[in-house]
């Protein structure tokens, strides 16, 4: 059925009537717009204001069917009457299809924006913690500081140009490691996140090496370097405390490095997986080099420079240091680094 053959009808029979679209509207509980469209060939009417309709108009269905009036609905005019009510049908079969499949596509991503909003809050998560800093680094001009998470994991915190970086200090001049109370957004998944905010406190942490003695080995001298370790002939090693690795892949060790016969310290570590003695930077001085417990910052390189020890934390060594630096609980499992 042609739309504009019927809403030039429709309009028609409303003016033989004078009637408005706006009356034509009212008798039929419906917008004068919805006249405007039928009338302009835009739409159809619905399959149940047709007889309404057509009761408005002085018609019978029929009559509005085939788009005339007449006396006697011949065999011809019913059929047409029926083929006509046909297309409408099928037309707002085709127009409530397509309602129902927006209606349908709108709930689905209101249900995928919910779930996306629900999922982020649950793995996206604010914190808050007096802590100290482990580490700081800057990569391609971005800065990060790097907190204890948990027995396991570092946390990786990316810095805001707001924050004063350098002011971010991992010990005092007495070598005591100070205390930050800290607030920060971090993934659960990736253990990295965003700094917000990093205020110094008047505290010191306190412990960090354990009073406990434990018995003195001496380095062996490096046939290749000809010193114990920085550059030192005598040099150390105390053993002060150790416990198990919550992840089993052995013990933590904690150790002091000092200058043989003296109670001088060059340096202590804690939570060492393993460690081993080694030119790393081929500067011709022996480094110390430590698997640590960080999954995110496995392995670190202590060396001296100036009189001060600096640390650096590649994230792999080569193939000799990774078997070097296995435990004894990993090669049992035969699982590295």
């Amino acid at each position: 059925m042609n739309k504009e053959r019927l809403g030039n009808f429709i309009s028609g029979e409303r003016k033989t009537l004078g009637l408005t679209q706006r009356d034509l509207a009212v008798r039929l509980h419906v917008t004068d717009k919805a006249v405007s469209k039928w009338e302009r060939g835009m739409s159809y009417p619905d399959v149940t204001l047709l007889e309404p309709l057509a009761a408005a108009l002085d018609l019978t269905v029929e009559e509005l069917m085939a788009c005339r009036r007449q006396a006697v609905t011949e065999k011809k005019g019913a059929e047409e009457t029926m083929q006509n009510l046909l297309d409408i049908s099928r037309d707002s079969v085709r127009q409530e299809r397509r309602r129902s499949w927006k209606r349908l596509a709108a709930v689905l991503a209101l249900l995928a924006v919910t779930a996306a909003v629900v999922a982020y809050t649950q793995i996206v998560v604010k914190g808050e913690d007096l802590t100290s800093i482990f580490f700081k680094e800057t990569v391609d001009g971005t800065n990060y500081v790097y907190v204890q998470m948990d027995m396991e994991h570092l946390l990786k915190l990316k810095c805001g140009n707001d924050m004063d970086f350098d002011a971010i200090q991992q010990e005092n001049a007495q070598g005591e490691q100070l205390v930050y109370h800290i607030s920060y957004r971090w993934n659960r998944l990736t253990y990295q996140g965003e700094l917000t905010g990093c205020e110094s406190t008047s505290g010191i942490v306190l412990g960090t090496s354990r009073d406990m003695l434990g018995n003195i080995i001496g380095l062996d001298i490096s046939p290749e370097t000809q010193d114990a370790l920085f550059g030192f002939r005598d040099v150390s090693c105390r053993f002060d405390y150790v416990e198990t690795d919550p992840a089993g892949r052995g013990q933590l060790w904690t150790y002091s490095y000092l200058l043989a016969g003296t109670e001088e310290v060059l340096l202590t570590v804690e939570n060492i997986l393993a460690d081993t003695y080694v030119d790393y930077d081929s500067d011709g001085v022996t480094e110390l080099i430590v698997r640590t417990r960080w999954v995110e910052k496995p392995y670190a390189v202590y060396d001296m420079e100036g009189g001060e020890v600096t640390v650096t934390y590649p994230d792999t060594v080569d193939g000799d240091l990774t078997e070097r630096l296995m435990t004894d609980a990993e090669r049992q499992l035969g699982r590295g680094a």
